[in-house]
């Protein structure tokens, strides 16, 4: 498997560490969120595997190109419409998310529009650029902040004030039934793969993903729920855990390095994830910009040999995300969050069955 999906998994993973996900996690607490983790990492490391291995069927093509090599435009294109709204709202989701934390922590009076505005300025730039100019970003930021992120949860887990008789707690729950939610949730850690839809241009699949590939993703994804879940249980108790806003963050504020010129965890913590959120949310809105180009392209819409569609698509990506941004508080945002999860696996659906559809059109 290529590393760059290993990528892509681990941005994933790590940028909703502290995101939605353990948000929704906590809220379900008393509802069998341990039965739905367990079966959410069988399932997204399942349909993990199965989304990459039929993609090495279509070797240098994104999804776009398959479908239009193999299907009739009245099929393909709500097919590709719905993943680059899908995609679009899964970048949106992790914008709004990080805009309020930025506000929340770190620059409490700054006004939220020019917050986003400066998020918006960033990733556009970004949205230009070559796709393995992408993959090489992507490579570097996990390069640089994935050392620091190892430390940073190896120093919470060595924390003395982790109490771990209130994860016993936690575990007590493990025999409930589980819910929709916390399962959705769960899986969306997975997600991270499905970027193959436009990156499989590049990315060479030289053997399909078999026992080893889902023996590491399954313990990589088993420890980062776990992580997300009961670490912050561990410092806040499990009475109260559903009401934090941004329970990772109450977290790492619990924690202190004396001999650093930043004591506080949760300065570094912020900084050092909002720098992952940057290449997740890049990613996403990638991926969604070129479906959306796939689609639409107004040939007499273009300033000297320079066609402008893709600008208009940012642009209207930008209004959106400042729209939002203005209008929904955080109960608004999980409440988003948890149907943007609850679809994942019609997505999943759509995606395999368009896939194995295409494999059989093609007789590959």
């Amino acid at each position: 498997m290529s590393r760059y999906l290993y990528y892509f998994i681990l941005v994933t993973m790590v940028t909703n560490l502290i995101a939605s996900v353990p948000r929704i996690l906590m809220r379900e607490s008393t509802n069998g969120v341990i039965l739905s983790m367990i079966i959410a990492v069988i399932f997204g490391v399942i349909l993990t595997i199965i989304v990459i291995n039929l993609f090495s069927y279509f070797p240098n093509m994104t999804l776009p190109e398959i479908m239009k090599k193999s299907m009739p435009k009245w099929f393909y294109y709500p097919v590709l419409l719905y993943f680059g709204c899908s995609w679009f709202v899964a970048g949106l989701i992790t914008l709004t998310t990080y805009v309020f934390m930025f506000n929340t922590f770190l620059s409490y009076e700054t006004s939220i529009t020019i917050t986003t505005l400066a998020f918006l300025l960033v990733i556009s730039f970004g949205l230009f650029i070559k796709e393995k100019s992408v993959l090489y970003m992507t490579e570097l930021i996990l390069i640089i902040f994935l050392p620091v992120i190892i430390f940073l949860i190896i120093k919470i887990y060595t924390e003395p004030k982790l109490e771990w008789d209130f994860v016993k707690i936690a575990f007590t729950y493990i025999n409930d039934y589980p819910s929709y939610n916390s399962f959705s949730a769960s899986m969306y850690i997975f997600i991270g793969a499905v970027n193959i839809i436009i990156f499989n241009k590049y990315i060479q699949i030289k053997k399909k993903a078999g026992i080893k590939q889902f023996a590491t993703l399954a313990i990589v994804g088993a420890f980062t729920l776990f992580t997300t879940y009961f670490i912050p249980i561990g410092f806040n108790g499990f009475e109260q855990i559903e009401n934090l806003t941004f329970p990772w963050i109450t977290t790492s504020d619990s924690v202190r390095m004396k001999y650093s010129l930043i004591e506080r965890v949760t300065f570094l913590f912020v900084i050092v994830f909002i720098a992952v959120a940057f290449i997740s949310l890049l990613i996403h809105w990638y991926v969604s910009l070129k479906l959306f180009e796939s689609i639409f392209h107004f040939k007499k819409f273009k300033w000297k040999e320079t066609n402008l569609t893709p600008f208009l698509v940012v642009l209207l990506f930008g209004i959106i995300a400042i729209a939002t941004t203005r209008v929904i508080n955080e109960f608004e945002l999980v409440k988003l969050s948890v149907l943007f999860y609850d679809l994942l696996p019609l997505f999943y659906g759509v995606l395999i069955v368009s896939l194995l559809t295409a494999k059989r059109r093609l007789k590959l």
